[in-house]
């Protein structure tokens, strides 16, 4: 199966994932969320290591899934709070053009070379930041459109460093994400309070944590066996399916000026591919 696929999987995952995390969030304390998610999307890793054999698991290999671990934990935290004080189908496509910047402009330091349609994504990219965020955005603040742009970073450096490894330790960079992500997620949470929250936000977060552990599994896949550019865009797309499901379920409805800021993120996504 072509690499594109699983991403565009993660994305679908993600996505739905992102959504059932924001409501969660509205519930009970994000931080909350975001441990209670790592853990109980474990069993869906556990299928992972299963399913997908390694050949070959490297220190390097676990010590760039902490790394992309941390990252996503906190972005996933910021996400969540961004989800739960704002409007989902605006906050979840800046999310999504960081996420698919920010491994581009890597590589651009890295002495890759920007086509045409890349540079054209930037700085579409940056209209639609500017669309969501200004006059027609108000349901944007100043902090709001920074957390977002911060949970964005987050997803983008997991990319980077969940690409960093190498096929043959299949699932296994994610157990060393999980071994950072966890702990850090959960002393935060507990010098947050203690966890409360109704049955019903409680099962949203099981059902976070599954799609979240689905949708890694399958971005790992792809960001290993093809190139960071192209997979980490395409995983970026979820905020087109956070959006429209805030659209569909929560009967959200963009401003006029908004709703091209939401067109031009997601068509930002897809240029920087």
């Amino acid at each position: 199966m072509p690499s594109s696929l699983f991403a565009l999987a993660g994305a679908l995952f993600y996505g739905f994932g992102d959504f059932f995390g924001g409501i969660s969030a509205k519930r009970m304390p994000v931080w909350w969320v975001a441990a209670g998610s790592q853990v109980l999307g474990l069993p869906v890793l556990v299928v992972g290591l299963v399913v997908i054999e390694a050949t070959d698991v490297t220190t390097p290999d676990l010590v760039w899934g902490a790394v992309g671990g941390v990252a996503g934990v906190v972005g996933l935290a910021l996400l969540y709070q961004s989800l739960a004080e704002g409007t989902m189908s605006l906050v979840a496509p800046i999310t999504g053009v960081v996420a698919a910047g920010v491994p581009v402009l890597v590589g651009l330091a890295l002495g890759e070379v920007l086509d045409t349609r890349q540079w054209t994504g930037v700085v579409v990219g940056i209209v639609a930041i500017v669309l969501l965020a200004g006059p027609g955005g108000a349901s944007l603040s100043l902090g709001l459109l920074a957390r977002a742009m911060g949970a964005g970073a987050g997803f983008a450096l997991m990319f980077i460093a969940l690409a960093q490894t190498a096929e043959a330790s299949g699932m296994w960079p994610l157990v060393g994400a999980r071994a950072a992500s966890i702990p850090l997620a959960l002393f935060v949470a507990f010098r947050s309070g203690r966890p409360h929250g109704s049955s019903s936000a409680w099962g949203l977060v099981v059902l976070t944590g599954l799609l979240d552990q689905s949708a890694n599994v399958a971005v790992t896949v792809a960001l290993q066996r093809g190139p960071l550019g192209v997979n980490s865009v395409l995983a970026s797309l979820y905020p087109a399916v956070t959006a429209l499901a805030a659209i569909a379920l929560l009967g959200e409805r963009p401003g006029r000026f908004e709703a091209v800021g939401i067109v031009a993120a997601i068509s930002a996504a897809v240029l920087l591919a």
